[in-house]
């Protein structure tokens, strides 16, 4: 399925917006949440470079159009109990952007290096 990845991850990161504040685990560490921003929109980077196979200009357009889908799910979050709007988680949000978009060629290139993935072979 053509942009099987994209989709996967843009799931999990709404089911994760969507959990209401109630049933989100108490944890004692600092940052985490942050952390796990740029985490999952480093994943969003990495899927949409490989389903899109991004080339020149279109890194912008990426990063615009994830940019955007984190403002989205942060005004999402409004509606959902026990859950706020917070600037902040955007910007760890653009920096998982960032870091997904940069580094997504060399990760690619490790995983077939790994699993010994040959991508001239037809499938």
């Amino acid at each position: 399925m053509k942009y099987l990845f994209t989709f996967l991850i843009c799931a999990l990161i709404l089911i994760a917006v969507l959990i209401p504040g109630a049933n989100l685990p108490e944890v004692d560490f600092t940052g985490l949440d942050k952390i796990v921003h740029i985490g999952l929109f480093g994943l969003w980077a990495l899927a949409v470079y490989y389903d899109f196979n991004l080339k020149g200009y279109k890194y912008v357009i990426a990063f615009l159009t994830g940019l955007s889908f984190s403002v989205f799910t942060e005004i999402l979050q409004i509606f959902v109990e026990g859950r706020t709007f917070d600037w902040t988680d955007i910007i760890a949000d653009a920096i998982g952007l960032f870091l997904g978009l940069v580094l997504a060629g060399t990760i690619l290139r490790l995983i077939k290096k790994i699993f010994n993935i040959d991508s001239s072979k037809p499938s």
